[in-house]
This record gives structure tokens, sequence and C-alpha cells, in this order.
């Protein structure tokens, strides 16, 4: 075993011991016959409507691509979007990348499918930027509100600052860097070997697609879309349960959240994405047994249902371009 796949899977254990303490420490921390009350009063008319909300964030997702597609000159059909949607999904959470490693899996099924590198490249970073665009705006909304209720936190607050700084400053990078010039500055900016693939890309692109404002602005409401929908999804949870929750609430603590999902080591933030939930949601005012049993049940249908297709997907899309491709020079 090679000491990447070693670390790989260290980091899945890791983040699964994590997600075992946290599920002990909150269950621990509930009253006695709390969970089997909830049980007793779920609705299942709430629960059919987050699947349905949660089904349509990797319909979006695929949304995105197509317009994409539709504006740099190269057709996508829906299935494939939303296949390839999945596939992005599940490389991000697989390998915590801050949401770049699915888009350049895209990417390469894209070019492995004849679409010219300069179109596919515009649309990674249009894909990345407005990514980045729509968490930092959704990112400081949470935290406008956490200090409108008097629920701040310095720590919360200094890590949304400093995402939100390395967000803007990704973003500004990608669309100054665009185009064959500037190869000076991306040598210097190429530390970190993924962010050297994303600028190396950046170099292919046409700047004219990669710097359009009305296409940014739009990707941009498209992925601001995707987290209200994620946000819905824990909402409609809650509510499932039996309970009722400001929406307001529950955005700042989905946000926070992703945060810490985003910042760390883990694959799909696991056990921290919980831990922070859980808590942030404790502070709204719901009980822990309500915030645990949301927050586990968002996971399954954001994090765990989506892995097996993703993963498929992943894998056959690279090996069936592959093989096209091969089969195309023969």
């Amino acid at each position: 075993m090679t000491l990447q796949r070693a670390a790989f899977w260290m980091f899945w254990l890791i983040g699964t011991v994590m997600l075992a303490v946290v599920v002990n420490v909150a269950a621990r921390l509930a009253e006695n016959g709390e969970f089997e009350q909830l049980a007793a009063n779920i609705e299942p008319h709430w629960l059919l409507l987050a699947v349905a909300l949660q089904a349509a964030t990797y319909g979006v997702g695929g949304w995105i691509w197509r317009y994409l597609g539709r504006n740099g000159g190269y057709a996508l059909g829906v299935g494939d979007a939303v296949r390839l949607s999945l596939a992005e999904l599940f490389v991000d959470q697989a390998l915590p990348s801050a949401g770049l490693s699915g888009t350049l899996l895209v990417a390469r099924v894209l070019m492995q499918r004849g679409v010219e590198r300069a179109l596919v490249t515009a649309g990674v970073v249009v894909r990345a930027v407005s990514y980045y665009n729509a968490y930092v705006v959704a990112l400081m909304a949470a935290v406008a509100l956490t200090i409108v209720h008097h629920q701040s936190n310095r720590v919360l607050i200094l890590a949304a600052l400093g995402f939100a700084a390395f967000a803007a400053t990704f973003s500004a990078c990608a669309l100054l860097l665009v185009g064959p010039s500037h190869a000076r500055w991306r040598r210097r900016l190429a530390s970190h070997r993924l962010l050297s693939r994303v600028l190396a890309l950046a170099a292919d692109a046409d700047p004219r697609i990669a710097r359009d404002p009305r296409l940014l602005a739009v990707a941009s409401l498209l992925q601001l879309l995707v987290i209200l929908l994620d946000v819905a999804t824990m909402a409609v949870l809650i509510r499932a349960l039996g309970v009722s929750t400001p929406v307001t609430g529950v955005f700042t603590s989905f946000m926070l959240a992703s945060l810490f999902r985003s910042l760390g080591i883990l694959p799909g933030g696991l056990g921290s994405f919980e831990a922070v939930s859980v808590w942030t949601l404790g502070m709204t005012g719901l009980p822990v047994s309500v915030a645990l049993s949301a927050t586990l049940a968002f996971r399954i249908l954001s994090f765990w249902l989506p892995m097996l297709p993703g993963f498929w997907y992943s894998r056959h899309a690279l090996a069936r371009d592959v093989k096209d491709v091969r089969d195309g020079q023969s």
C-alpha cells in the first residue's frame, strides 16, 4: 500500500472515530427517552420533502455544468450532467480540497470526450470562482446573523474571515491569471499541488468565457441555490421530527458547520461537520437529541447515499471515456 493511500484510509478512520465520539457524547447529553419520542413523532411527508430537496441539489449542480457547456459551445445532456454532478460531489467528499478536486475530475472527463481544452478550462475557472463567490456571500451572511443575535464566537468569526480571505484571493488570482500570460506569477503561486493544477488549467482557458460577468453571476446564483437547498433540507428534517425552529438559525448553523467541513483534512468533514452542526443548532434552542438526529439524517442524504453512485460514475466515466479515445485512435 502506498503512503498516499495509507494516509487516505487513515483520514477516513480518524473521521469515523470522531463521528462515533460526537454521536456518543450527544447521546449522553440527551435526556432519557428523547430519541424514542422523536422516532414516534416522525412525519413521513416531511422526510419525503427533504429527500426531494436534496435530490434537487444534484439537479442544480448538473444544471451549472449544462449552462457552462451551452455558453462554451458544447452540449451536455441532462442525465450526463446529473451523473457528473454526483461524481464531482463524491470526489470532493472523498478527497478534501475545498471544492476543487471534483471540478478537476469533471474537466478531465469533458476533455476526454473531445471538448476543446480552452472551453473546458474556462468552465473550470467559472465553476471554481462561482463556488467561492456563493460560499463567501452565504458565510458572511451567517456571521452577520450570529452577531445580530448575540451568538457570535471569536473562533468562528476568525475562521470565517480567514476562509473568506482565502476564497477572495483564490478567485481574484484565478481570474487575473487566465490565459497564457502571467506564467511567472503562476509559478510563484503554485506551491500547492492542487492549486498548481487549477492555475495550469487557467493558463489554457478562454479569457472571454472565464471572465464573462454574466456567466459568473448566473453560475454564482446557481451555486447559492445549492447552498439554500441544503439549508432547506436541514430545516425540513428538523420539522420532520415534529420541531419548529427559525430558518435563520438553521442557515447560520449549516454555514458554520460547512466552514469547518471545508477547512478540515478529513473526508467530507467527517466528525467535524456533525460536531459543529449539533453545537450550533443547540445554540438556537434545539434539544441535543433533535440537533443530532437532524444532522445525522442530513448527512445520510447528502454524504452517505450519494457516495455509491458517485463512486461508480467517477470510475466508469473515466474508464469509458479512455476506452472511447483509444478506439478512436485505432
